[in-house]
């Protein structure tokens, strides 16, 4: 009874895991390409360099997933379809229904783990991977001093060395030159035959110990106070704030360090901000409109002098559009803030959506793959890969065009999510049924005759 399942979801396993395997590791490439070099010249340690890449592979995953059963399955039937298997499985009795059954139950059980990950482990590893890259980028690059070059990478102070020899955590150097600009009223220069370096990680210092040296001192408000400062032997430090990378535990999250539950808990507390902000729209024009009946502005009980002022300048009008204007004001500031509010919402119900629409794109995908396999029968694995490709494409631009529509209020969240899952799906399973009917999957003759019968009706 399971035979045949067994040997279907057999065929898919090796493509499956081929496919993660590689679309991860192209991924992967395309991150380490981009930001490896920017790592090692912050002088980043080798296991946080692992843990950096590591952190990326969660969003890898999400994504590939989805992408490797698309692989699989057109792999699969395309293997199963260019041996004829498919058609010795038909005449024995087996329905194309029942072949596609167990992979899309366990396609089905791949989008609820897909689902679970989207919303409990890749909100977490995106959390901890922001925090990382804002801790390095905070990180100063990895100090180097060159023999003969000065460096003026630490502020208020400028090296130049002209010997310079390693001996485990100390550098030797020769000939030093260093320029300090941090003391507002003195610029120091101090020079030195010999010395050693070293770095406190703890105090986020270099310090030098210097031998023969002398200290030149020059007043910036008075350019002829000039002083020389001799000594055999000066301890000499040098601060360099951010040397060693300082790892933040920032509680705050953005929408893609969140959960659906998260998300739909900030919702409820923006959507009461939205009604506080309009209330305060309602009152600030019930109290005008409470000035201008009530108060008076245009009452009867204007007094003589008002009489003669409104005779020579009008100040009532003046009043009241100053008053109009300061209104339209304070109203079109809290509309901006809704307004804000609104994008708001709009962008976690888009984040919430996207959620669980790309794991049903795990099932949808199977449905696309199948008749793409089968058609490997008629035009070999080109036409199939070819058309598998352009689905996937087609569906990630569903997904981007519409996450940028939906952000700005364009289409609402669930079809701009959704979309590109309802027509990739719709066209497999016409596909699916065109193949289940042994016909063509684009039905050219008979479209031509209906419209040489409709031309011919007209005449």
């Amino acid at each position: 009874m399971f035979i045949v399942p067994k040997y279907i979801l057999r065929e898919h396993v090796g493509p499956f895991l081929f496919g993660l395997i590689t679309i991860v590791f192209l991924f992967l490439l395309n991150v380490i390409f981009r930001d490896l070099g920017r790592l090692l010249g912050k002088g980043v340690p080798t296991g946080v360099l692992f843990e950096f890449f590591g952190l990326n592979l969660a969003w890898i995953v999400a994504l590939a997933i989805p992408m490797a059963v698309l692989v699989a399955t057109l792999t699969a039937f395309g293997r199963l379809s260019s041996d004829n298997e498919i058609v010795a499985l038909k005449a024995s009795g087996v329905h194309l229904y029942r072949l596609i059954a167990p992979v899309l139950v366990v396609a089905i059980l791949l989008a609820i783990g897909v689902e679970r990950f989207h919303n409990s482990v890749l909100p977490e590893f995106n959390h901890r991977y922001r925090l990382l890259f804002s801790d390095i980028s905070k990180k100063r690059p990895t100090l180097t001093l060159e023999e003969n070059v000065f460096f003026d990478e630490i502020p208020n102070y400028s090296l130049l060395v002209h010997g310079l020899v390693e001996e485990g955590e100390k550098n030797l150097l020769k000939g030093i030159i260093i320029n300090d600009y941090s003391d507002p009223e003195y610029n120091n220069t101090v020079i030195a035959e010999r010395g050693e370096l070293t770095f406190s990680e703890e105090r986020e210092e270099m310090i030098f110990t210097l031998y023969n040296v002398e200290v030149h001192s020059i007043e910036l408000a008075d350019l002829e106070n000039y002083r020389v400062n001799k000594f055999q032997r000066l301890v000499f430090s040098v601060p360099v704030p951010n040397m060693i990378l300082k790892r933040s535990n920032s509680q705050q999250r953005g929408d893609r360090e969140k959960s659906a539950k998260m998300m739909r808990e900030d919702i409820v507390e923006i959507l009461k901000r939205m009604d506080q902000r309009e209330e305060n729209i309602r009152q600030i024009v019930e109290l005008d409109l409470n000035k201008i009946f009530i108060d008076g502005i245009w009452s009867d009980k204007t007094t003589m002098n008002e009489e003669k002022a409104i005779v020579k300048g009008n100040p009532p009008i003046e009043r009241a559009k100053i008053r109009a204007k300061t209104v339209f004001q304070r109203i079109q500031a809290e509309m901006g803030l809704l307004e804000g509010l609104k994008l708001s919402v709009l962008s976690k119900q888009v984040e919430i959506q996207k959620k669980y629409a790309i794991p049903v794109a795990c099932i949808v995908f199977v449905l696309i793959g199948t008749p793409l396999g089968i058609m490997a029968r008629q035009g070999g694995m080109a036409v199939g890969g070819g058309l598998s490709l352009l689905f996937f494409v087609i569906y990630w631009i569903f997904i981007i065009a519409g996450e940028q529509l939906a952000d700005r209020g364009y289409v609402s969240p669930f079809i701009a999510m959704w979309s590109a899952n309802i027509l990739v799906g719709l066209g497999g399973v016409y596909l699916v049924v065109r193949s289940v009917r042994e016909s063509t999957f684009v039905p050219w003759d008979q479209w031509v005759q209906r419209l040489k019968r409709i031309v011919k009706g007209r005449k």
